[in-house]
């Protein structure tokens, strides 16, 4: 395709879809269209916003050479389109950047964030941040599922989860979160709670925990740090949902639980090294059945 008089008209025509048909049709069948296709779709996949596109209009006005007298295969101003969306995006992929955990079924993994601070996922559980947001000291992270954080002292510290968040500047604290499920537990230090009812700060030796977005219930605890990252999950008065959830995570099982009452409440633990024995301890206790109906699902009733 020869290159247009007004290069930079054009290529901005182009990108806001202002170009014919006809110019379209013709642009199509150059033998450069694919190259400026590509470029176009990589700032459409990060997602930069306008105003950054605008800056790029900008700066491919100032790149654009008016004097050349041979024109290359590849003219020079496409190198520095390229260039200059290259920056911008650069700049927003760094910002944007989003760093992810996930830990599987049965797994525990332990991660040092960029303050230095720690956590330890539980079972099937994802964590994520916004890898800009730690440079401007703004320490926020999301969570799905289970983790236990040893957070070092510095500005504010959140953690967020669907409407639910906690808020620290230093201390210990665990929290266990699903959809309809939220619980926090404070091993140091103090912590602020909310959600889109109710706010608690509690501190060393309590926890609140929020079900389908209720008001918080509170009580206090004896223990220095959660017993899952030693083996065994523990409870105390919870729902038997959260209970079957946190078994099947833990050994990679399906229980279907449609012939039981799931909101009945729970105290106690089980071991993650032995199903059985796992089983046995809930559900004996609570005079539930369960069978295997093949090798990784069971079904409960009750008894």
């Amino acid at each position: 395709m020869k290159k247009p008089d007004n290069t930079d008209d054009f290529l901005a025509r182009w990108i806001s879809g202002e170009l014919s048909e006809e110019e379209i049709n013709t642009f199509k069948k150059s033998k450069d269209y694919i190259l400026y296709e590509t470029i176009l779709e990589g700032t459409k996949l990060l997602d930069v916003p306008t105003v950054d596109r605008e800056k790029i209009f900008d700066r491919i006005q100032n790149s654009i050479s008016k004097e050349k007298k041979v024109i290359p295969m590849i003219p020079g101003w496409v190198y520095a389109v390229a260039a200059s969306i290259v920056l911008v995006l650069g700049y927003t992929l760094f910002f944007n950047q989003t760093i992810t955990y996930q830990s599987e079924f049965g797994e525990q993994l332990a991660i040092t964030l960029p303050d230095g601070s720690e956590a330890i996922l539980n079972a099937k559980s994802k964590l994520y941040y916004k890898k800009g947001s730690w440079k401007n000291t703004e320490r926020t992270l999301f969570l799905d599922g289970e983790a236990f954080f040893k957070v070092k002292k510095g500005n504010i510290f959140t953690v967020k989860s669907n409407t639910n968040s906690v808020s620290v500047l230093g201390t210990q604290f665990n929290i266990n979160t699903s959809s309809d499920f939220f619980e926090v537990t404070c091993y140091e230090g103090k912590v602020k709670v909310e959600n889109s009812n109710s706010s608690k700060i509690i501190s060393k030796g309590q926890a609140v925990r929020s079900i389908n977005s209720s008001s918080f219930e509170k009580w206090g605890l004896n223990d220095v740090f959660p017993s899952w990252t030693t083996g065994e999950s523990s409870f105390t008065d919870t729902p038997l949902q959260q209970v079957i959830s946190a078994l099947e995570k833990q050994y990679k099982i399906t229980i279907k639980s449609k012939k039981i009452s799931i909101d009945q409440r729970y105290s106690g633990g089980f071991t993650h090294n032995n199903l059985q024995n796992a089983l046995h301890t809930i559900f004996d206790a609570m005079d539930i059945k369960f069978i295997f109906t093949d090798e990784n699902t069971i079904e409960l009733s009750e008894k």
